[in-house]
């Protein structure tokens, strides 16, 4: 498992690898050999969810992107645009899921992070401006203080000029990585959707 704390990535940036949060096929071992090829990379370390779609295949015309947009009716539409989440591994499909199920296709963009370090600070720039309206969050389904936030975060305020704040959706900090206990997880899963898409979840700290 990797490490998410800001100075084991920090560490990594520093010493020319490249840490991937793949949600994709495109964190195939064919795409991660394409980074060290490309990058120049030192190494290459990833992750990819064991049920991401098309895992494990090596498909001619498939390429690695650092940043894959949202490309659904939220794009077509980016001005009424309430949220844009942001997310890396397969937590993505959660969310897409809920958003689907709640009817917030055109509210809520989501936009994945394949790549961490070094951090796509120009795409991500891309993506908030394509959302001037958006509040902007940050989604991970491991724990506050185990997962990216930390990490993302600063870099992402860098990014935009700390004009707007980075928002987090996710469990609370915990001593270890699992509950241990299936129920308690699904609860806190939904917790954290619940507060992705709930758009008024945040007012109170603005």
């Amino acid at each position: 498992q990797l490490c998410g704390k800001f100075e084991c990535l920090e560490t990594h940036e520093e010493s020319g690898r490249v840490v991937l949060g793949c949600s994709s096929r495109h964190g195939s071992p064919r795409s991660l050999r394409q980074v060290l090829l490309d990058r120049g990379a030192l190494g290459v370390l990833g992750q990819v969810p064991s049920k991401a779609p098309g895992h494990g295949d090596s498909l001619l015309g498939t390429h690695f992107q650092r940043v894959i947009p949202e490309d659904g009716p939220a794009a077509q539409n980016p001005e009424n645009v309430k949220r844009l989440l942001f997310c890396t591994g397969k937590v993505y499909y959660d969310l897409t899921r809920e958003r689907k199920a709640r009817g917030m296709a055109e509210q809520v963009a989501i936009t994945r992070l394949e790549q961490l370090s070094p951090f796509p600070f120009d795409l991500l720039l891309q993506e908030v401006q394509k959302y001037p309206n958006a509040e902007l969050a940050w989604c991970q389904e491991e724990h506050k203080n185990q997962g990216y936030y930390d990490y993302v975060k600063p870099r992402l305020r860098t990014t935009i000029s700390r004009a707007k704040p980075v928002w987090y959706a996710g469990r609370d900090p915990a001593a270890a990585p699992a509950t241990g206990n299936k129920k308690t997880h699904l609860t806190e899963l939904q917790r954290l959707l619940d507060t992705a898409f709930d758009l008024d979840a945040f007012k109170n700290f603005s």
